[in-house]
């Protein structure tokens, strides 16, 4: 207990804050981690001070089981916290500090749970593999990076160790951000039919936004309801000049069928029948992110085995709203793929982030036996699990 806390701790005290990241850092304590116990492992920089670690334990057959999480952080923030950031004190059964739950700890009880394996010199089925990607938090460009030498065909199943405060969690919302700008003409003031109101344009297009929503919204089973929600708004020029530029920003949240393509050539069809006549602005729009939205059927092994660990009934699955390095190593969710964490999800980028340390370190012992039972599993043919 004490060492796995202490191995946490010092991963909250490294400030990898995204951006920049600096996951370099995380990536040198993992692999000095793993040069004291004699695991091998790979570092692959490609970015100043920047970079992703594997460690690749090899079973008896074929397959391979993929741990995976992340390294950077979110920024701090400007609002007081009860102890600073990257300190990682512990009050109670409480560890406090920036990544606590989203997601060191996750990422340090993979690792441990990995570790015990090799030093246990456990002999699995499936090889078993941990990836620490770097820069999660803005654009995944770990994950990409990975896929650039990495071929996940044989990879049976992907854990991710994002926070689910414990849940079993079969998938994620699509997250789908748009910025639409408005091109108008300035003009004095006084004078507002000299120019077209880029600003006041933006209001027609919020109210198309808003109807579109009805349409567009759907439910799917654990994943809840998708949303679509006008985030951001810049525009004018000073008091005096009719603005001729405006901008929005919108956050859109995909549950699956949906599909992103359909939906901008849908916003871009109604766009240009909105701003067609006479007087109206000129308009693009921009994709800022685009990740899918992941789901695994509630049966797979992957799901049923945590679920026989955990002692839980059939249905108790859940969805979680953010999106994970899944999207882009899995973004059609060929891969069957379990998201569960210690840390909790509504303390994600709070102040005064913290995780339950008995939630980690409960949490260890999950993921290995998640290991060695998934390992050698056979489809059909698992017990333990209660029917409602």
């Amino acid at each position: 207990m004490d060492d796995a806390v202490r191995f946490l701790q010092e991963m909250i005290q490294i400030d990898s804050s995204n951006p920049p990241g600096n996951e370099h850092e995380i990536a040198k304590a993992l692999a000095k981690r793993c040069e004291s116990t004699g695991i091998p492992y790979h570092i692959t920089p490609f970015e100043s001070n920047r970079s992703n670690l594997e460690i690749h334990l090899k079973g008896k057959g074929q397959g391979k089981l993929l741990f995976c999480g992340h390294m950077d952080t979110v920024l701090p923030g400007q609002q007081p916290w009860r102890s600073p950031p990257f300190s990682a004190q512990i009050e109670g059964e409480k560890l406090y500090g920036r990544g606590t739950s989203d997601m060191k700890s996750g990422l340090c009880a993979m690792y441990l749970a990995v570790e015990s394996l090799f030093l246990e010199q456990k002999e699995l089925e499936k090889d078993i593999v941990f990836l620490a990607t770097a820069g999660e938090e803005v654009d995944s460009c770990g994950a990409r990076e990975y896929l650039k030498d990495q071929n996940l065909e044989d990879v049976e199943a992907m854990v991710i160790g994002e926070p689910t405060k414990e849940k079993v969690v079969i998938g994620h919302k699509g997250a789908f951000w748009l910025n639409i700008t408005l091109c108008g003409k300035t003009a004095h003031g006084s004078m507002p039919e000299e120019g077209i109101n880029a600003v006041e344009w933006s209001q027609k297009v919020m109210e198309m936004i808003e109807s579109l929503k009805s349409d567009w919204n759907i439910s799917a089973a654990s994943l809840g309801t998708s949303s679509m929600a006008v985030t951001k708004i810049d525009g004018g020029v000073q008091t005096n000049v009719i603005p001729d530029r405006c901008s929005l920003g919108i956050d859109i949240r995909s549950v699956p069928p949906q599909s992103h393509e359909q939906l901008l050539a849908k916003i871009n069809e109604k766009l240009t029948t909105l701003l067609s006549g006479d007087g109206a602005p000129a308009f693009f729009v921009e994709t800022e992110l685009d990740r899918p939205s992941i789901r695994t059927d509630k049966a797979n092994p992957i799901i049923s085995t945590a679920l026989e660990i955990k002692e839980l009934d059939r249905d108790d699955v859940h969805g979680v709203s953010y999106y994970t390095d899944g999207a882009v190593l899995n973004p059609e969710s060929k891969i069957p793929t379990l998201i569960y964490g210690p840390g909790d999800e509504k303390l994600a980028h709070q102040p005064d982030e913290y995780v339950d340390i008995k939630s980690y370190l409960r949490s260890i012992d999950f993921y290995k036996k998640l290991a060695e039972q998934f390992s050698n599993v056979k489809e059909g043919n698992l017990s333990g699990i209660r029917e409602k």
